[in-house]
């Protein structure tokens, strides 16, 4: 896990260099640059798999951010042995070119390849990893927005999910390359259920790494990745007396997990300290969008304070099997309609706030029900069991019924701003320094500060 920054144009090194220092949360560990002539790539590093420091160069360059979680059967193939994910990658890029590479690829994913003075960015199809670029007197990208401050005059645009974007010779081109293919309906509600299971524990298996952190709330999502992580440890955040530090108390006690339960109640203070540093992050004062990220944000910073580097959370299960309250009036079709319309803004919506706020702490994301094999099998579930007899999230709440206790797979959701306390309590912050109701203009000049 890492950022990845590059340019194309004068000066282009040390552009490159001042976006690493913008950068250098995400990776703490090295940094390093790649050149030819007026064009260079960058790297600052968080070193989980394997110790290949980037950009990887010979022959062509490489810089990448993300996890590919087949890496090995990669490299067995292509006859490689190696504990890098981004040497594997690189090596197959080299053998099949890059467009033959992604299709073999499970992971998340953003990464730059540089060869024959033609730059080529990609994305993950479901856009867990963030990548934006900017095109004006230089073309640049970067992990995150405000490292591409600094580039002048320019049009700030971000690489959508799937895409892939080619630059030679100051033009630019973009194509899909990859997406989500479901199999046929599936409408047998044990079927369904007995493959959501596995596919889920697969792609958790996949993503677990010890030490291991998660955002832990004790709804449904966050506790069925517990009961197949038994080791990790319990990360909740809430303001004293919210439903969430009641919640993920009781659930961790019903899963047996209480040893591993990290639960911290907020005080004012330390969300009023928090708030700038949230806002910095996810390069917005909204309200909501900074009341949905503080609960994250704060548990990856604990998490970091104990050393953690990888963080799993519950990210799509809502938009997969409809969680929230507003599918309950759609009828199939519309349901079908409105999930697969959140599934393709979901990055846009949730997933690159994540990555800044969790990244901010040096700690890599993780979001399993995001693994393209579990996303392709819940296109395919039938809307009917998705929502049944007005239960939201039903298939799902079956296959957890496989490993959870029922208080715990049937449990109602509770949006989380709301349950940890933390909207209610930053709406008191905006009346105590004197901005009466007016809590987005009390953000925005948090927003001021941090951009001057």
């Amino acid at each position: 896990m890492c950022g990845i920054a590059g340019a194309a144009g004068k000066n282009a090194k040390v552009l490159v260099l001042n976006m690493l220092e913008e950068l250098k949360h995400r990776g703490p560990d090295v940094s390093g640059t790649f050149s030819d002539g007026e064009k260079t790539f960058g790297n600052v590093l968080l070193k989980i798999t394997g110790e290949k420091n980037q950009p990887i160069s010979n022959g062509g360059a490489l810089t990448y951010n993300g996890e590919i979680y087949n890496f090995r059967e990669i490299g067995k193939k292509l006859g490689i042995n190696t504990d890098s994910d981004s040497e594997t990658l690189f090596a197959l890029i080299r053998s099949r070119g890059i467009e033959s590479a992604i299709q073999e690829l499970e992971g998340d994913y953003a990464f730059a390849y540089y060869e024959n003075g033609e730059m080529t960015l990609v994305r993950d199809p479901a856009g867990v990893k963030p990548l934006y670029y900017a095109k004006g007197e230089v073309f640049a990208f970067a992990s995150e927005k405000k490292a591409l401050s600094g580039i002048g005059k320019k049009e700030l645009h971000v690489l959508k999910p799937g895409y892939m974007l080619n630059y030679s010779a100051g033009s630019i081109t973009e194509k899909k390359v990859s997406s989500f293919s479901p199999g046929k309906l599936m409408t047998n509600e044990n079927e369904a259920r007995d493959m959501l299971y596995e596919e889920l524990e697969q792609s958790i298996r996949k993503r677990y790494y010890k030490p291991c952190a998660i955002a832990f709330s004790g709804g449904l999502d966050s506790s069925l990745l517990a009961a197949m992580c038994k080791d990790a440890k319990l990360y909740s955040v809430g303001m004293a007396g919210s439903h969430d530090i009641k919640q993920t108390r009781y659930a961790a006690q019903l899963l047996g997990l209480l040893d591993n339960l990290h639960l911290h109640e907020i005080t004012m203070e330390e969300l009023e300290s928090a708030i700038p540093n949230v806002i910095k992050a996810i390069e917005s004062p909204d309200p909501l969008m900074v009341s949905i990220a503080l609960p994250l944000y704060l548990a990856s910073k604990y998490a970091n304070s104990d050393g953690l580097r990888v963080i799993l959370s519950g990210q799509g299960a809502d938009e997969l099997f409809a969680g929230y309250k507003r599918y309950e009036s759609l009828n199939h079709k519309d349901l079908e309609k409105a999930l697969r319309t959140d599934l393709d803004n979901i990055a846009q919506n949730n997933l690159e706030r994540d990555d800044a706020v969790t990244m901010a702490n040096s700690v890599e994301l993780r979001v399993p029900y995001l693994d393209k094999k579990v996303i392709e099998l819940a296109l395919s579930i039938s809307p009917e069991l998705k929502i049944h007899n007005g239960i939201r999230k039903y298939i799902l709440r079956l296959a957890a019924s496989k490993i959870l206790p029922d208080e715990l797979a049937w449990k109602e959701k509770k949006a989380a701003q709301y349950s940890s306390g933390i909207y209610s309590a930053m709406e008191k912050l905006a009346r105590k320094n004197g901005y009466g109701r007016a809590m987005k203009n009390y953000l925005s000049d948090f927003m001021e500060k941090t951009t001057n």
